[in-house]
């Protein structure tokens, strides 16, 4: 009976030993995928500086999540050697690498990449500390990878290919919108992502557009925005993601701004705004006057006039004006002294 007993946890120990040489295999083999860790909203600087101290303090207290597959399902290739990409725990690993602190892993499975997406944005949008920017994008992600269009967003069934954040909230146009998307014994993906998340369909079909404008931006530029380290109007956003570009492919915060991103969707060479107004930096009129003609024209053209070409056009006519005023208020003043005078005169006959 004591052999038995004897053998019985030398078999456990043995298992045991072997788990953990297996872990610490895996712990050598992990790999951070940019696609996969662009899904995790950054921390700012004091937060990513107090989860450093905890760790040092305390060591990685929470395991590590891990999808185990193989390159067979990762890249499509004919080898069925494992791959350990990491799910959850980005910034615990990038901490505990640096430092030399040993951490545990869990390995969790999933059928492809498509699940693993899901269920990484699943997990972040389950997280209390996340703004309502990062909220929008990921619930806007989730929309798109439903839909099974990246890249894209689905602008036909909802009331107008340009519904902006903050317009158009009433419960009448919700119920347009709801109608419009449903198909007889169907639930659409807006529905059901709404009743998920306990939003309107607008809202995600908003989010969706928001997203779209953000997966425009370089990892570094998106990055800095998610983190909140650049400001961008989530409108400006919604209009980046309309244009046909690939992703990734703004590098600057200077094409995020309102005039830059209209001017580049409609293909307006618009006079850009100065950082100080000054007679040598001051557009040609000919150049002011032709891009207010080319605003205006647009404008009388399309049924769905969006905010930003509104502000263009009153941008582009404030600086006409200027010009106009700067340049012809001698010839009015001297005719205004002028006529003056000549009453002047008259009174004295």
């Amino acid at each position: 009976m004591k052999k038995g007993y004897t053998d019985t946890l030398s078999t456990k120990k043995l298992i045991k030993d072997q788990s953990l040489l297996r872990h610490e295999d895996i712990r050598h083999q992990i790999r951070v995928l940019p696609e996969l860790k662009a899904l995790i909203p950054p921390l700012l600087p004091d937060e990513l500086a107090q989860l450093e101290n905890n760790i040092l303090a305390d060591g990685c207290r929470e395991a590590l999540l891990v999808w185990e597959t193989t390159v067979r399902v990762l890249e499509k290739a004919d080898d069925d050697n494992p791959v350990y990409i990491l799910v959850d725990g980005h910034n615990r690993y990038g901490i505990c690498q640096k430092n030399g602190i040993d951490f545990r892993v869990n390995l969790k499975s999933f059928p492809a990449m498509e699940q693993d997406r899901t269920f990484m944005i699943e997990n972040q949008l389950g997280r209390r500390n996340l703004t309502p920017e990062q909220t929008a994008y990921l619930r806007g992600l989730r929309y798109r990878d439903e839909k099974g269009k990246r890249g894209q967003y689905d602008r036909t069934d909802h009331k107008g290919h340009f519904v902006l954040y903050g317009e158009g909230d009433s419960e009448e146009s919700s119920e347009i919108a709801s109608k419009a998307v449903k198909t007889a014994g169907r639930t659409s993906t807006a529905e059901k992502l709404a009743k998920q998340y306990s939003v309107n369909e607008k809202t995600i079909k908003r989010d969706a557009a928001f997203a779209a404008g953000v997966e425009k931006l370089s990892y570094d530029l998106k990055a800095d925005f998610l983190a909140g380290k650049l400001s961008v109007s989530k409108t400006v956003l919604q209009e980046l993601g309309q244009r046909d570009i690939a992703d990734g492919s703004i590098n600057s915060a200077d094409a995020l701004t309102p005039s830059s991103t209209h001017a580049s969707k409609s293909g307006i060479d618009t006079p850009t705004k100065p950082a100080k107004q000054t007679k040598t930096s001051t557009p040609k009129p000919s150049a002011i006057q032709t891009a207010l003609k080319k605003l205006a024209d647009q404008l009388a053209t399309t049924d769905n006039p969006t905010a930003l070409l509104c502000d263009e056009i009153v941008y582009v006519a404030t600086q006409f004006k200027t010009f106009l005023l700067e340049n012809h208020q001698g010839e009015g003043k001297k005719k205004l002294s002028g006529g003056r005078a000549q009453q002047g005169g008259k009174r004295k006959s």
